[in-house]
């Protein structure tokens, strides 16, 4: 699996509309009639990207190898330095857990 990221074409300090935003505008390029297993990657990474709260949890928990191709990428693009989440959010998430 690439990083949702760069399959989204957003940084990791983008917030919701512009996750919204990025997802439509990747549609256009990727529409299920045409590139189904495009659309599929892209649907995948909006899922795990969609708000702030599945953000912080998939930067804080998950572990991507990346391909290849993810590599060049990140090779090419500017370097980001990763998110930190706020006490409120990762409070937030610890809740969820204990239900």
């Amino acid at each position: 699996m690439r990083d949702p990221y760069q399959q989204l074409g957003i940084s990791r300090e983008a917030d919701d509309e512009a996750v919204h935003a990025a997802y439509h505008a990747r549609l256009k390029l990727s529409p299920p009639e045409h590139d189904p297993e495009g659309f599929r990657r892209l649907r995948e990474a909006y899922e795990l990207l969609k708000t702030e709260r599945l953000r912080v949890a998939f930067d804080l928990f998950h572990v991507i190898t990346p391909d290849r191709e993810a590599l060049l990428e990140r090779i090419v693009s500017p370097r980001q330095s990763p998110r930190r989440p706020s006490m409120e959010t990762l409070r937030s998430l610890l809740r969820e857990g204990e239900k």
